[in-house]
This record gives structure tokens, C-alpha cells and sequence, in this order.
């Protein structure tokens, strides 16, 4: 099945859906395959690997959009459980209803990941601190900060 999201539906003079004029779903594939834009990072590829194996697509490209491709809520879950595998993350499944194109979930999946390691960072700094002195904490704290300052910069302040 295909389904296609139009402005407008086509009439004919008596107000009845114009069949004739309505587009052809390979036409509207063909005008897609115009605009392709391939995918340029490994994680925009696996994305759009993992979509075109689930949607029965032979290329997708970084713009294409999940839903308009033909995806729909069932895929979209079983989407996020393969990319979950092949990247070793969990990805809530309500970011691909916000991100719908290999370009923005790509984006957001870097952001996701940048964030997720900068807790960790976060989470073994204070589990360090815990345990030292007042003296340390402070050091530690100035050269996490400020790694541009070597120690022989930082007495000269």
C-alpha cells in the first residue's frame, strides 16, 4: 500500500474525486529519487540502511521522511529496536516521530550520545570528589575546567 498526502484533492466539474488526476504513487517516487541526497556520515548510512531493509526501499536518502516513505507507528518500533542493536543505544521511540528524516534523527542521535557521555563525565567527577580532600577537589575541578592550563601556567595565577 502507498499513500500519499495531497493539498488538494483533484475534482472533477460535478465535485466528484477526479481519479484520472489523481498523481500516480510512481511518479511521486521517481520526482523523490530527483532530490536524493545520499547519506554522508556512518551513522546517517546505518540509519538509512536500516530504514530501507525495513521499509523494502533500495536507497533512502538523509531529507526522505520516515512516514511519508511509508512508515508507520509498528515499523517505527521495530526501527528503533535495530538501531538500538546496531549502535549499542537506546533511543526512545518518540524521537522518531520528532525526527523524522536520517539527517534530524542523526543529529539527535549525536546530541543523545554527547549528552549521555558528558553525564558520565559528570557522574565520575563528583564520585571522585567524594572521596578527596578539599586541596584535590579543587585541582581536579580547575584542571577538568580548564584543560588549555598546564600545571606550570596554573602557578603563575
Amino acid at each position: 500500500d502507498v499513500f500519499l498526502i495531497l493539498d488538494h484533492m483533484p475534482l472533477t466539474s460535478n465535485g466528484k474525486v477526479d481519479r484520472k488526476a489523481l498523481p500516480h504513487p510512481e511518479t511521486v517516487r521517481s520526482e523523490r529519487s530527483l532530490t536524493y541526497e545520499p547519506p554522508r556520515s556512518p551513522i546517517e548510512q546505518s540509519l538509512a540502511g536500516i530504514w530501507g531493509e525495513m521499509l523494502g526501499l533500495e536507497r533512502v536518502g538523509v531529507d526522505d521522511n520516515f512516514f511519508e516513505l511509508g512508515g508507520d507507528s509498528l515499523l517505527a518500533t521495530q526501527v528503533i529496536s535495530r538501531i538500538s542493536k546496531l549502535l549499542h543505544v537506546e533511543i526512545p521511540l518518540h524521537s522518531l516521530f520528532e525526527f523524522q528524516t536520517v539527517a534530524s534523527l542523526a543529529r539527535d542521535w549525536i546530541q543523545y550520545d554527547t549528552l549521555s557521555q558528558n553525564q558520565i563525565a559528570l557522574a565520575d567527577i563528583l564520585s571522585d570528589l567524594e572521596t578527596m580532600s578539599e586541596e584535590e577537589a579543587v585541582q581536579l575541578l580547575e584542571t577538568k575546567h580548564r584543560p588549555d592550563i598546564d600545571k606550570n601556567c596554573s602557578e603563575n595565577y
